[in-house]
């Protein structure tokens, strides 16, 4: 209870101290009070070694990205890293800008509030399927399984919009992290959203066709211009009697003439056509939400300058397994389940400003599979990437904060193992307003190679095996090889840095089955050690350490259990070596320090005094006499001493 014991002087302090210095907050700010002590560690973050794809066609073969409390603050090939920043690795890795899918509905909960809403507030139009005042954003209720599909896909922001009616609503543009509508709704009232038509079956209440609801659109809009010159005339001269108040005319007053953008719904290219000639008669800046049909007449819709919504839910092939069932599929029905895939390529090649929506997909984890299907048809990689990330920040109005990695912008971008649009590719971590999701569990290290370990066994002697790790990161395999015999690992695995191994307790001269299990470290040099315990088949335990090999086909030597620490190393019988004379293998001291060896020749010393970035075992050989070691230094006796270096 100690927050009870702060003096309200001192707190008004650290307010201000926390105003002065706004950077170093770790959160964006906040409305509500803070509860308890709060919490202003920077979250900084320095992403290295990868490829950045700042935008389509902008590459970065090999950079840095530093992220600081959930934006983007520097991103370049000579990028240094801040002292603060946790370091992230990403060789052989490639960053995108987080994707943005350009349509989607509310649904469930979230679309029945906003229907109850309209139908029971006041002030607004006649009638019912024109409601432009319901805000979708509003309500908007995060999906923890959408939004997890979604970022499977690299996706990191979409425009959610009203679905009923015919003038809809305005629709807002969210995030899909996991936390609270607060902060994952980006932008509200980003577009006004109508259709041209009316749901089949619906012939109870006017309009009930889409001539009535094309009526019904253009009245509307007649009824907003209206609106706006009576207001203007009542402010204009006070004794002209108040027109009333209507929530729904106060919103459509502000879209004719302007840049605000109205998505309309085409369920076909002629609706289309139709959109496009009411934006003209209204002087509305239109975006139209495609049916995947506009392939049909691609030179009107050309013509027509309309940005383009383009869905992927590509028609599925029909039955035609007997003649009888072929007999019921038009022509026209298979031509476009044939021609749908090239639509997105298509309306690219024809000029056409297109984006993409995973919208009709059955799941919005294949959305990446669809887009992948259009390149494969057609569509250019480059511009797929642009379909998904600036095209729709620009027409949504957000591309001041999202759709490219640049200082300023907002840290939601996705990491990937390859090509973004490339089949075997994984989307491994999505990156949402600086928070970190992973998709794809990785592993931290790579244990793949040759391992030299030393076992102690449970009579507390020494053994020196070597263990060939191979297979999939997924799903190792390999092989224990302990003099000339030689047996296969059991279940060997690594999940994160944790490498656990079973084997036959006969390779290592023991009854029963053996469990390995050690925590890998990737050393400052880049190389990688060990350091575990063995369970044997009784139960006991004892310690085991290990060292892997250079992949550079050098020589693994002997017992490295040392490695990196002291830098001396054990040779094993294999090294034994002539240089102007038998070498040996002396001890030269043991205890509580690592065991110091040297080797002896005639006339000469070697001290193996370090390992190399690749492994090397090196020595100095001194043409004075015999060395000695003393506190882990090598000395040789007299004044002039020659030695080189020597390694392998």
């Amino acid at each position: 209870m100690q927050t009870q014991l702060i003096r309200p002087t001192w707190l008004r302090c650290v307010l201000f101290t926390a105003l002065l210095l706004p950077s170093a907050a770790a959160a964006p700010p906040v409305t509500r009070p803070t509860e308890g002590i709060s919490d202003n560690t920077p979250a900084v973050h320095a992403l290295i070694g990868g490829r950045i794809v700042v935008a389509p066609g902008r590459v970065i073969e090999r950079g840095t990205l530093v992220v600081r409390d959930g934006v983007i603050v520097a991103v370049g090939a000579d990028v240094k890293p801040p002292a603060d920043a946790r370091l992230w690795k990403l060789d052989g890795k490639t960053i995108y800008a987080g994707l943005i899918d350009a349509y989607s509905e509310l649904t469930g909960d979230a679309a029945t509030k906003a229907a109850d809403a309209v139908a029971k507030g006041s002030g607004g139009y006649w009638n019912i399927n024109v409601v432009p005042q319901t805000n979708a954003g509003a309500f908007y209720t995060a999906d923890a399984a959408l939004n997890k599909k979604f970022r499977s896909q690299g996706v990191t922001a979409r425009l959610i919009a009203p679905s009923a009616g015919i003038i809809k609503g305005t629709s807002a543009i969210v995030s899909t992290g996991d936390d609270d509508p607060s902060r994952t709704v980006i932008k509200q009232q980003v577009a006004l959203h109508a259709k041209l038509t009316v749901k089949r079956g619906n012939r109870k209440q006017y309009p009930n066709s889409p001539m009535g609801a094309v009526a019904l659109f253009r009245q509307a809009f007649y009824d907003a211009q209206w609106y706006t010159k009576a207001w203007r005339a009542h402010d204009g001269d006070p004794l002209l009697a108040r027109p009333e108040r209507n929530a729904a005319l106060d919103v459509l007053q502000h879209y004719p003439q302007t840049k605000l953008p109205v998505v309309i719904d085409a369920s076909n290219e002629l609706y289309f056509l139709r959109a496009d000639r009411f934006g003209r008669e209204f002087g509305l800046n239109v975006i139209v939400r495609g049916s995947g049909r506009e392939y049909r007449r691609l030179d009107a819709v050309r013509r027509s300058g309309r940005a383009v919504i383009v869905p992927l839910n590509f028609a599925k092939a029909p039955n035609v397994a007997t003649p009888e069932a072929a007999l019921g599929v038009s022509l026209s029905r298979l031509m476009h389940w044939d021609i749908a895939p090239e639509n997105p390529g298509r309306l690219d090649r024809a000029g056409v400003s297109i984006a993409l929506t995973a919208h009709g997909l059955s799941d919005p984890g294949k959305l990446l599979a669809a887009v992948r299907t259009a390149i494969g048809r057609g569509l250019p990689a480059d511009s797929a990437l642009r379909a998904l990330t600036t095209t729709p920040a620009k027409l949504l109005g957000i591309d001041d904060r999202l759709g490219t990695l640049e200082s300023g912008k907002a840290a939601s971008f996705v990491i990937t193992d390859g090509d973004l649009f490339a089949k075997k590719t994984k989307v491994l971590e999505t990156w949402v307003d600086g928070r970190r999701y992973e998709v794809v569990k990785t592993n931290d290290v790579d244990v793949r190679g040759t391992w030299q370990v030393t076992i102690q066994t449970p009579a507390k002697k020494e053994q020196v095996i070597t263990l060939n790790l191979s297979g999939k990161p997924g799903k190792l395999s390999g092989e224990i090889i302990r003099g000339k015999t030689k047996d296969k690992l059991r279940r060997a695995g690594l999940l994160g840095s944790r490498f656990s191994c079973t084997l036959n307790g006969k390779s290592l001269g023991a009854e029963g089955i053996v469990r390995i299990s050690a925590v890998i470290t990737e050393e400052t040099d880049g190389a990688m050690t060990w350091i575990g315990r063995v369970t044997w088949a009784d139960g006991g335990q004892t310690a085991t350490e290990g060292r892997a090999c250079p992949s550079s086909g050098e020589r693994c030597v002997g017992d490295t259990r040392h490695a990196g620490r002291s830098g001396y190393h054990r040779l094993g019988p294999a090294d034994h070596r002539r240089l102007g004379g038998t070498l040996k293998i002396d001890r030269t001291s043991r205890g509580s320090t690592p065991t110091r060896r040297a080797l002896h020749a005639q006339g000469a010393v070697w001290q193996p005094h370090r390992v190399g970035v690749g492994g090397r075992l090196c020595a100095s050989e001194h043409r004075t006499g015999q060395g000695a070691a003393r506190n882990g230094a090598w000395r040789t006796p007299g004044s002039a001493a020659e030695a080189r270096d020597c390694c392998w």
